[in-house]
């Protein structure tokens, strides 16, 4: 396969084309998904009765069996084996870990920078919209006062965000588990040209989860249709990215 050279045409990706693809392989595995969705749901509800959730220490055990799960995932997709203990596994470690530092420093950037108005000036007004705009990132709060307009924008700034937090992380960490070392600037350059894609399929998974959110709250089912709807599209969301790089390293 060629490198890809500055001078090269950027690949365009088809957003279309790639939710038909994701759909089409669920259609072609029905067995192989209801298997992943159910060993999802039970990581959901460990999690769900973990006492103090986050907090707990053991929540680090689940953490990492949880990621070796869906590292298994993707060696699976690929039909690359041994599906679970490999060196590909330890290396998807740098790409993922580098992520996550990135989306810790730009979570905090976002959480900090709106309240620096408060030191200039601004009134009791602002603070409340700027106390509603923390709110929209908590899921906990959607059943009291935060709006459904609060959260549509709390979420739109991390749709925008996500091109660089999110998406392009997410193919380095799969080219990891493929045995393949591509930077984050690699995945840039190979991916150039796409943020508006990255962006629309990045706010349907958004929007979407955020909907099932509100209606749990709204009819109080203690987070059941919550962790069902977003254990399908968490799944889904791991199909769409497994499809994008295809179309960027296989197809391409």
């Amino acid at each position: 396969m060629p490198e890809m050279t500055k001078k090269s045409s950027p690949i365009k990706l088809n957003v279309v084309q790639i939710f038909k693809e994701a759909n089409h392989y669920i259609a072609a595995n029905v067995r192989f998904m209801l298997c992943i969705f159910a060993v999802n749901m039970v990581y959901m509800l460990i999690f769900k009765h973990l006492l103090g959730g986050i907090s707990n220490p053991l929540s680090i055990v689940w953490a990492v069996a949880y990621y070796i799960f869906w590292c298994f995932f993707y060696r699976f997709y690929y039909g690359l084996r041994p599906y679970f203990l490999n060196r590909a596994l330890l290396g998807s470690l740098a790409p993922s870990t580098k992520a996550m530092v990135l989306m810790l420093i730009i979570v905090v950037a976002v959480a900090v920078l709106p309240v620096i108005p408060a030191f200039l000036g601004f009134d009791d007004t602002y603070m409340e919209i700027y106390e509603q705009y923390l709110q929209s990132f908590n899921r906990e709060d959607y059943e009291g006062s935060v709006s459904i307009w609060g959260v549509f924008v709390g979420y739109s700034v991390f749709a925008l965000l996500a091109p660089w937090l999110i998406c392009k992380p997410y193919l380095a960490w799969i080219a990891a588990l493929r045995g393949r070392n591509l930077s984050f600037r690699k995945v840039g350059d190979k991916a150039r040209g796409n943020y508006w894609a990255f962006f629309f399929i990045t706010a349907v998974l958004l929007y979407s989860e955020a909907a099932f959110t509100f209606a749990d709250k709204a009819l109080r089912l203690d987070n059941w249709l919550d962790y069902t709807a977003g254990t399908i599209i968490f799944i889904y969301t791991n199909i769409i990215f497994a499809k994008i790089y295809d179309w960027f390293y296989l197809k391409h």
